[in-house]
């Protein structure tokens, strides 16, 4: 027959063994478990400054990619306008869009003061507008765009171009108005 107490007491000889065992597995596979949630961590960390790193890249190009889309379309609008492919009526059209259709004002860049002063360019009649309205339609235009990147507010990546495009025809105008002032100097 099996001697019970005996089984018993030796186990309890060899309970601070066991424990000690444990102990010292525990402590190794702790150190081991932090060893690769450490080495885990810096990988992902790596990761993600690559990551943001990339994206950050692509966000440039697509905004650079943008710019000379806008750029290119503010030009050819301009020397159209130049051209006298624009006419005044098609412009007045446009400045009663944009008008009519003007943005609240919000936050820093976009402000009151700004939509105050991008009604009164506005009012303004073709033969008005001089070299500085025209850059200040664009800086205007460019305020909005700043306004949407820091809001997410669509309405103004939508009035954006339209404003821009207003301000190309404005610059073609008044290249026009010089060019004929020219033209009839140099006649005379």
């Amino acid at each position: 027959m099996i001697d019970v107490s005996a089984i018993v007491g030796s186990l309890i000889t060899q309970a601070p063994l066991v424990v000690v065992v444990v102990l010292v597995l525990y402590y190794k596979l702790d150190r081991k478990i932090d060893k690769v949630h450490s080495e885990l961590n810096q990988k992902i960390d790596g990761v993600k400054a690559e990551l943001s790193g990339q994206i950050n890249e692509l966000m440039r190009e697509v905004r650079s990619l943008g710019s000379g889309f806008y750029n290119y379309q503010n030009t050819l609008i301009d020397f159209l306008a130049a051209k006298g492919l624009v006419t005044a009526a098609e412009n007045v059209l446009l400045r009663g869009t944009l008008r009519a259709s003007i943005p609240y004002a919000m936050s820093k860049y976009y402000t009151e003061e700004v939509r105050r002063r991008l009604q009164a360019l506005l009012d303004k009649e073709l033969e008005e507008y001089t070299w500085e309205d025209a850059a200040e339609l664009e800086n205007i235009a460019k305020l909005m765009y700043k306004e949407y990147i820091a809001t997410g507010r669509e309405d103004l990546l939508d009035y954006y171009p339209k404003l821009m495009m207003y301000a190309a025809i404005v610059r073609g105008l008044l290249r026009r108005r010089e060019l004929e002032k020219k033209q009839q100097s140099t006649a005379l």
